[in-house]
């Protein structure tokens, strides 16, 4: 090992190097690992073992599996170097998906970056609603919307699942207009169109069959307490600087129009949104069905047509 690695959070005795250069200590896989774990969890990290486990097959380019029968592998200073970096993003609050530069959402791998919204676990199961749904009708010729695609997480999902069908994403923000082609095109999708469009001032050209969203639906007021970790996403993409509610009723005024006669719509909404979305769909004529997240959470609303 030619170059003295010293890290300035680590307690003498555990500096990646030795400081003696004729007794020089190598770090393996297993020690790295397990100093790490007791760090992070020093420091409130959730889920320390995993995240060091996901930041190590990053950077080595192995699966979590193969860290474990490499549990002897000395690491080079380049290595230990990167892991470093990613450790002090990490402990500035800087979510482990962006250090990592994309995130697992169902079956696909979705490539990220600063400038778009992460997608959460929670929002699979959004996808899935809509694939149990619509089943029967797998096969068919649907067209479909995904308003706010941000990374392209659900489009290019119901791309794959309805593999016949035409998917249209739009997005005000040409970051994330970027982002969606980004992962349609590593997802071989070519079934999926992505455009640049206001959903607030104008109307994509059609109707849909089926027409999704998770829209930027915090308050303001909720935005300013949430915790500093969230504050690295783009802020477009979480709040619409109002109640939380201006894209649901935006949505109540213009699905009828966006619809086909057998089209239904399926929506993320806040923590203690529902009962304020089915008020203002429901003025508008549309019967609602509420159902839970993976914390018992009304976090997804949905109308059925056909």
């Amino acid at each position: 090992m030619s170059e003295w690695l010293y890290y300035p959070f680590l307690p003498r005795h555990m500096n990646f190097a030795a400081s003696d250069k004729g007794n020089s200590k190598l770090w393996t896989l297993g020690e790295l690992i397990r100093w790490a774990t007791n760090y992070l969890s020093s420091k409130s990290i959730e889920s320390p073992r995993l995240t060091v486990e996901l930041l190590l097959s990053h950077i080595l380019n192995l699966s979590r599996l193969q860290l474990y029968l490499n549990f002897e592998r000395p690491l080079i200073a380049e290595e230990l170097n990167t892991f470093k970096s990613h450790l002090k993003r990490l402990l500035k609050s800087e979510p482990l998906q962006y250090i990592l530069g994309e995130t697992k959402f169902l079956e696909n791998t979705i490539k990220l970056n600063r400038k778009v919204f992460i997608p959460r676990p929670e929002t699979e199961i959004l996808v899935k609603i809509i694939e149990d749904k619509y089943k029967s009708r797998k096969n068919e010729k649907l067209r479909i919307l995904d308003i706010g695609c941000g990374s392209g997480a659900i489009s290019v999902s119901l791309a794959k699942i309805f593999k016949n069908s035409n998917v249209l994403a739009i997005d005000i923000d040409p970051d994330c207009i970027e982002a969606t082609k980004e992962n349609a095109l590593l997802s071989g999708q070519n079934n999926l169109i992505v455009e640049k469009l206001d959903i607030l001032n104008s109307l994509p050209n059609g109707s849909f069959d089926i027409i999704v969203s998770n829209p930027p639906y915090i308050s303001i007021e909720e935005y300013s307490k949430l915790d500093q970790q969230i504050y690295f996403e783009p802020k477009i993409a979480l709040t619409d600087g109002a109640d939380g509610l201006t894209f649901y009723r935006r949505f109540a005024y213009i699905f009828a129009a966006l619809l086909s006669s057998s089209g239904s719509f399926f929506l993320e909404i806040g923590w203690n949104q529902s009962e304020f979305v089915k008020k203002i769909f429901e003025e508008k004529g549309f019967k609602l069905v509420v159902e839970n997240d993976f914390a018992g959470i009304k976090r997804f609303v949905y109308s059925l047509r056909f």
